[in-house]
């Protein structure tokens, strides 16, 4: 092993020891081996956030920061060296619509004893002042599927019905073992949206336009009292606060934005309708349609924050033209979906594009929406800087000697087909993407890997899988360690190569552990990556597949 190589092996020789040592206290005393000293990327490309580039520079990464960046900065001798062909930096991706755990409490009301035309606000989602952060239960590790996305940072919004509250802005910092230790603003501008409250007033779109304007001129109105009372308190009863009246009036002074989640083309116009009689700033949330009322968005400065969660097509099948007229329909839907993005920054309106709540991949979405118009240059601001800017945090996307290292590291230009997600960084700690190499390539397999194996990690150790191969070339099973532990496997196998993930738990711990390699008969080897660095390894079949196996 070089030095900078990490074997999976040492890390459960460490467990080893320690379970030698103080046997029956494992749980409680695993040790993790400590990430390295710092982290060296050799000569690879930076792309900025406008595209500007530089090839041969050398990048350390320490103590959470760039400490160096540069043609010629040497490689420190205590740097784990981070290999890969042809690798590319960008800013780390910012999704301004995206998702963490969160759970607001039900209403605490007897259903039955609510009247229709005046229930309480609960019922009515009529709650501006609640608040995403205080209901966050997410915590860094429950973001590693995004951080392998390559998203940094995101604005979880507050999601429902009328008015459900406010969001805020995420640092997917891997080491928060807390809600808390996520956020970097606690409060965003509310949300609002013209889905009725559920059996209760306000529940059409033209009640819930008339309560949104009752509710602007009760919060304003509520503001003038208390200004005449704080300026002369003489004559005027005491005035009561209301936390969602305080927070319409921080949107009609202009202090916060309002996120208004409004797709077809008569919402939005609804919006820049109610925007113009009240001077609140609304951005757009998710504008399915948006290009259909482009020139206003231009014209009145609203930007839209694009949903890339596209729907799969259920009639149509891209691979042929369509020919009845609910297959013509759906393909011309979906491609307006598709080009939305594309027909709106051609028009000059402000786009970020996000994955519409976490449920999307955005670079997968992104390259749907440049495959159907959207500039490159474009798209790269959209998940970058734009966003950043949005959520008031720019330097986020800044790739620069003594900022924090907050990018991805991929290998090849970010928008390509084959590209994948090699590793991001969050504040110098890393995360390690997808496989490179899929082994999904199309072809059938060329061996049926059902059975049991015994694998060898590094030539120091062994552990066993039994494998599960679908028709079609899919491999489900488990790997054990025998007491230290086991794991469930999930993966695929194309031709001759075969790639795995494994999820192993070893005495209450997690380790997320990724193979990919070539099989030949009854014998397999490759390459790996853990949580802890990567790895060689080996297998032999040791036992022919049960009738159970063979499907």
């Amino acid at each position: 092993m070089t030095p900078q190589r990490s074997s999976l092996a040492w890390v459960f020789g460490v467990v080893l020891l320690i379970a030698a040592c103080t046997p029956g206290q494992l749980a409680a005393q695993f040790v993790e081996p400590p990430p390295p000293a710092a982290y060296a990327l050799q000569d690879v490309t930076v792309v900025q956030a406008d595209g500007s580039r530089v090839s041969g520079v050398n990048i350390i990464v320490r103590d959470g920061m760039i400490e160096a960046m540069g043609a010629d900065v040497p490689i420190p001798g205590d740097a784990q060296i981070l290999e890969g062909d042809s690798l590319l930096i960008y800013p780390g991706l910012i999704d301004a619509q995206g998702g963490a755990e969160y759970e607001f409490p039900a209403p605490d009301v007897e259903r039955s004893q609510v009247k229709s035309w005046a229930p309480p606000r609960s019922v009515q989602s009529f709650m501006p002042h609640r608040r995403v952060v205080d209901h966050l239960t997410a915590t860094g590790e429950d973001l590693d599927a995004q951080r392998k996305q390559g998203v940094i940072a995101a604005a979880v919004h507050a999601d429902g019905r009328l008015m459900p509250g406010r969001g805020a802005v995420l640092l997917h910092r891997m080491d928060a073992e807390t809600p808390r230790e996520l956020v970097l603003t606690p409060e965003l501008g509310p949300v609002m949206s013209f889905r009725g409250a559920q059996g209760v007033y306000p529940s059409q779109v033209f009640t819930v336009m008339a309560f949104i304007r009752q509710s602007f001129e009760d919060a304003s109105r509520e503001g003038v009292v208390i200004e005449e009372f704080n300026r002369a308190p003489q004559g005027i009863p005491t005035p009561t606060w209301d936390p969602d009246y305080a927070v319409l009036r921080e949107a009609l002074d202009g202090i916060q934005p309002v996120y208004f989640v409004a797709n077809s083309a008569e919402d939005i116009r609804n919006v820049l309708t109610l925007a113009s009689e009240y001077d609140f700033r609304p951005i757009i949330v998710g504008g399915g349609e948006a290009w259909k009322v482009a020139d206003r968005l231009k014209e009145n400065g609203i930007p839209v924050l694009v949903s890339l969660d596209f729907p799969d097509p259920t009639r149509w099948d891209p691979e042929e033209e369509p020919v009845e007229p609910a297959e013509v329909r759906e393909k011309e839907e979906l491609e307006n979906l598709y080009a939305n993005a594309g027909r709106l920054a051609a028009a000059g309106v402000t786009i970020a594009l996000t994955s519409g709540g976490g449920e999307a991949d955005i670079l997968e979405g992104a390259k749907k929406a440049i495959e159907y118009g959207l500039d490159e240059e474009t798209a790269l601001a959209a998940v970058t800087t734009t966003p950043a800017g949005m959520i008031g945090f720019p330097h986020l996307t800044m790739v620069e000697q003594g900022m924090p290292a907050n990018f991805v590291v991929t290998s090849g230009e970010l928008f390509g087909e084959e590209t994948s997600i090699a590793y991001t960084f969050v504040e110098g700690m890393l995360e390690k993407g997808r496989v490179q190499r899929e082994a999904g390539s199309g072809e059938a397999p060329a061996v049926n890997m059902a059975g049991t194996w015994e694998v060898t990690i590094d030539g120091e150790m062994t552990a066993t899988m039994t494998l599960t191969q679908e028709e079609g070339g899919e491999l489900s099973g488990v790997f054990s360690l025998g007491e230290m532990g086991s794991g469930d496997i999930s993966g695929t196998i194309s031709g001759n190569d075969v790639l795995l993930t494994i999820r192993i738990e070893v005495q209450g711990q997690s380790m997320s552990v990724e193979i990919t390699g070539t099989v030949e008969g009854d014998s397999a080897s490759g390459d790996g990556s853990s949580d802890m660095g990567d790895f060689s390894w080996t297998a032999k079949r040791t036992g022919e597949p049960g009738e159970e196996a063979r499907k």
